[in-house]
């Protein structure tokens, strides 16, 4: 069976930012104050099931004369409430996944104090997921507090004033390129919010159109006076990038932020990567897990070229900021390795949110997808930067195939046994499964390979879960191991030979 191959979202945003003088400022916060507003009535008017053509009409009437602001409010809030969605699917599926390794662990503990806790943990998770799954029964979506919810309830404490708690309501605008618009100096990419390079100078500026208040209708046609133009610093490393894209007249999306006094400016954008696999050029798959990124090369006949572990153990134990940190120097140094060796394309495997839960709080933070997805963005982006195309396939057994199949055999971990796996499939290769498994199996008339990796995964799964509860030895299993329990257990020393009789019933299960 074929796998797939896709490409993830090509997008890339540049970070900046605008040092307006103070006019400027005046009316940059004025003008967001009025943006957010209209986010905010957007999202309630969503909520309601109005339809946002509607919604952009009754905008342009009550807070600017300018339909493409009223547009951009709209998407703002829809993008809101798309991830207010995503937020209740994730919650339900999380809870789901909790109750079932409770309930697992309350069918095999007898202690009393244990199974107290437990029960009464299965109590509270099935309330928890009541009230998420009430949302997706009612089609809705959870409250949203624009400015957060932390400072509302400070506000209502009187620890924060009626002016702080406006300013967080009111500190950013949003708006989406079009290649075929041009801003006030004929730059194309964005109408309302052009950037433009000055060759005398060398430096970029920022082109914001602010329209009139609602009672002026002659902000229609939109006049010289009603733009206000920023200094706009960009980072040296993203210059180029920049320039190549303005030269493009491709378009762009700008949003401006306003934190602390300063005004962050991001700039997004596509990179255009749209490659197909080259079939007859190295191709190098990667592996994500908490603690380690496993990144192995397939030359294009399939066979294994070179494999890398980058190590990162206290990713998922600092701080959101140093997190940011760690995932982007991981990225970089994946993406200089990858280029110095050559390699003009990557595999990677399509991010899932299904997590592995369990009754432990720390397993838990260990395992959670947000440091899984936070690499992937980042390496996505290392690799686009340094012209390297990125591909991404199904998951699905890379680890089990990589593990049975390729781990023996060129001495590799069973991260980067994945990640080689990941790169065959890319390429094309369909995985067979090798003929002592497939003799153990004794599969059905007409079943694929790709069926028989499911069947053994599941056989190797519960085995896994039998031996855990009996010894921990099987950390230091090989794959013939798990196949041949007795060879195990001859090569061990005397004292397991009392509990050769219970392993070998896994041997059974094996077959």
């Amino acid at each position: 069976m074929r796998q797939k191959v896709n490409k993830p979202a090509d997008m890339i945003t540049l970070p900046g930012r605008i040092y307006p003088d103070r006019e400027a400022e005046k009316k940059l916060v004025s003008f967001m104050r009025r943006f957010q507003a209209a986010k905010r009535t957007s999202y309630q008017a969503l909520k309601r099931g109005k339809e946002p053509g509607k919604i952009v009409k009754d905008l342009y009437d009550k807070f600017f004369p300018n339909a493409r602001w009223c547009q951009w409010a709209v998407e703002d809030a829809k993008a809101t409430v798309e991830s207010q969605k995503e937020q209740v699917r994730m919650h339900v599926a999380d809870l789901e996944a909790k109750i079932e390794k409770s309930e697992e662990k309350l069918g095999r503990t007898k202690n009393k104090l244990k199974r107290q806790g437990l029960t009464f943990r299965i109590t509270r998770l099935r309330s928890k997921l009541a009230y998420w799954k009430g949302f997706l029964e009612r089609g809705e979506v959870p409250p949203a507090v624009f400015g957060g919810k932390r400072n509302l309830l400070l506000l209502q404490e009187g620890k924060l004033s009626k002016e702080e708690w406006r300013e967080l309501r009111a500190g950013a605008f949003y708006s989406v390129g079009q290649a075929n618009q041009k801003g006030l100096e004929g730059q194309y990419g964005n109408a309302n919010a052009e950037v433009v390079f000055d060759e005398a100078t060398g430096s970029f500026r920022l082109n914001v159109y602010i329209p009139p208040e609602p009672e002026d209708k002659s902000g229609r046609k939109r006049k010289k006076e009603e733009w206000v133009t920023v200094p706009l610093e960009i980072p040296g490393r993203y210059r180029n990038m920049l320039l190549q894209h303005l030269a493009k007249a491709g378009a762009y999306t700008v949003r401006v932020i306003r934190k602390n006094g300063r005004f962050d400016c991001f700039i997004s954008f596509s990179l255009g990567d749209d490659m197909p696999v080259d079939k007859s050029s190295s191709l190098a798959g990667i592996d994500f897990n908490p603690d380690v990124v496993a990144v192995t090369i397939a030359l294009p006949d399939g066979n294994f070229r070179a494999s890398r572990c980058f190590r990162c153990p206290e990713l998922v134990y600092v701080s959101h900021e140093k997190r940011e940190w760690i995932a982007g120097n991981l990225a970089k140094d994946v993406a200089e390795w990858l280029g110095s060796l050559g390699v003009k394309q990557v595999a990677l495997e399509e991010l899932s949110f299904a997590q592995d839960h369990d009754t432990n709080r720390l397993f838990n933070r260990v395992t959670h997808n947000f440091c899984k997805k936070l690499l992937f963005n980042r390496i996505v982006v290392a690799l686009r930067k340094r012209g390297i195309a990125v591909f991404t396939v199904p998951a699905k057994f890379t680890s089990l195939i990589g593990y049975f199949k390729y781990s023996r055999d060129y001495g590799l971990s069973a991260h980067q046994a994945a990640a080689f796996v990941t790169a065959r499939r890319a390429l094309g290769f369909t995985e067979k499964v090798p003929k002592e498994i497939l003799r153990m199996l004794s599969p059905r008339e007409g079943w694929q390979h790709f069926k028989l990796w499911g069947r053994l995964f599941g056989l190797f799964k519960a085995a896994k879960k039998r031996v855990a509860r009996e010894d921990r030895l099987f950390r230091r299993w090989n794959p013939e191991d798990w196949l041949f329990p007795p060879k195990f257990f001859s090569r061990q020393i005397p004292r397991l030979a009392g509990r050769a009789r219970d392993f070998l019933l896994l041997w059974r299960i094996l077959i």
